[in-house]
């Protein structure tokens, strides 16, 4: 019973620490971005302005249109202009919920803004299809 215990401790810290994994993203801006296995999100930050990104997003979503649609956007943005957060919600073939977030943020060391994009593709996530999007978004933001 003891070993029980000790290794049932054993598996929930480890699942919980060193569950981020670095995975290779089609952005220019950001060609390492952070996959988490615990959350199931893919977060990447792009350099553009957050409306340039946040109709990327729509554009990416709706382009592919045989495996998902999109279904709305929580706007969440500040009235003086200065925050941006938004979520655009889409469902995939087999009812899966796709969460895009597009939020305004800035570097803690270096103060340089930048838009901090977060996808999770179903209840569990999945990296490759959150991949898949990121690359979609990339294109549409080509300058």
């Amino acid at each position: 019973m003891k070993n029980a215990v000790t290794y049932a401790l054993l598996t929930a810290s480890l699942a919980f620490v060193g569950c981020n994994t670095y995975v290779g993203v089609d952005n220019p801006d950001n060609s390492s971005s952070l996959y988490s296995n615990v959350t199931g999100t893919l977060t990447t930050r792009y350099k553009a302005e957050p409306e340039a990104v946040f109709n990327a997003v729509k554009r990416a979503i709706d382009q592919q249109s045989d495996i998902m649609k999109r279904m709305g956007e929580t706007d969440h943005r500040s009235k003086d202009g200065e925050g941006f957060d938004t979520t655009v919600f889409a469902r995939a073939i087999g009812d899966l919920e796709i969460k895009v977030s597009v939020a305004k943020s800035e570097d803690p060391i270096t103060k340089e803004p930048f838009t901090l994009v977060t996808i999770k593709y179903g209840m569990l996530g999945n990296c490759e299809q959150s991949q898949q999007i990121v690359s979609k978004i990339t294109a549409n933001l080509r300058r």
